[in-house]
């Protein structure tokens, strides 16, 4: 006889994994850090909802370049294994987006060595339904608050292939300036990527103060930082008040 198995559904809550209560709010958007719920929903993206066939904004051999359950499979694995590696030598953030209450997009911050060299880059995608509203641009708003003012981050990094005219265009409009070429590959070969540098000296030029954070405290040690505060425009990374954590690096 084969016994059956009740299934036992569990919620790993804010308590044990603190970040589940980051968020950052804008007059018309609202970014919070992505549950498992969130990820399911956003790997629903895949399947032409965000790149037609044709469309290669994204390096590597991206899920939004594959159909059906694969698409989906590799999102959100991609995603858990991020989550996992979460420490203050490595720590990626991905958040679901939402304006006016509906799921539009993804946004993404990423760190190595944070505690030491105080820079971030960012990802994002957008549903084709929601672009040419500004909703791009102020998702990166967001995200560039929460690093230069939440986290005391010193430099902002973006790239975006030389034909991804959108996202290029959010970099400019934000203060990010160039910072020369890469190589990357995407399904049609290899292709030319403009990088961009924003500064907080530059950021702070247009520094917002209708974004909110909350929920960021009690996250700072899963990032190798111990208190939240900003540093004065110019200071030195060795010297700016969030200070790191001491903890010895382990192999990912």
């Amino acid at each position: 006889m084969v016994r059956s198995v009740a299934r036992v559904s569990g919620v790993v809550t804010p308590a044990v994994w603190p970040l589940f209560d980051l968020q950052v709010e804008t007059p018309r958007v609202e970014l919070r850090y992505a549950t498992d719920d969130d990820l399911q929903a956003l790997a629903a993206f895949r399947d032409g909802r965000v790149v037609e066939v044709g469309e290669e904004p994204f390096d590597g051999d991206s899920s939004f370049y594959m159909r059906g359950p694969q698409a989906r499979w590799k999102a959100i694995t991609g995603e858990w294994g991020a989550r996992s590696r979460t420490s203050a030598a490595w720590w990626h953030l991905a958040f679901a987006v939402r304006a006016d209450g509906e799921l539009v997009g993804q946004q993404n911050i990423t760190a190595g060595e944070f505690p030491q060299v105080r820079t971030v880059s960012s990802f994002s995608f957008l549903a084709k339904p929601y672009r040419g509203q500004g909703l791009g641009k102020e998702m990166r708003a967001a995200i560039i608050h929460l690093a230069f003012h939440g986290l005391g981050a010193l430099r902002a990094e973006s790239d975006a292939f030389v034909d991804n005219l959108p996202s290029a265009g959010i970099s400019t409009a934000l203060g990010y300036e160039p910072n020369g070429t890469l190589v990357a590959t995407r399904p049609s070969g290899p292709a030319l990527m403009r990088r961009f540098l924003l500064t907080r000296e530059r950021w702070g030029v247009r520094r917002r103060d209708d974004i909110q954070i909350d929920g960021l405290a009690a996250s700072l040690p899963l990032l190798g930082l111990t208190e939240t505060a900003e540093p004065e425009p110019g200071a030195d990374a060795a010297v700016v008040e969030v200070s790191g954590v001491g903890e010895e690096e382990s192999e990912t």
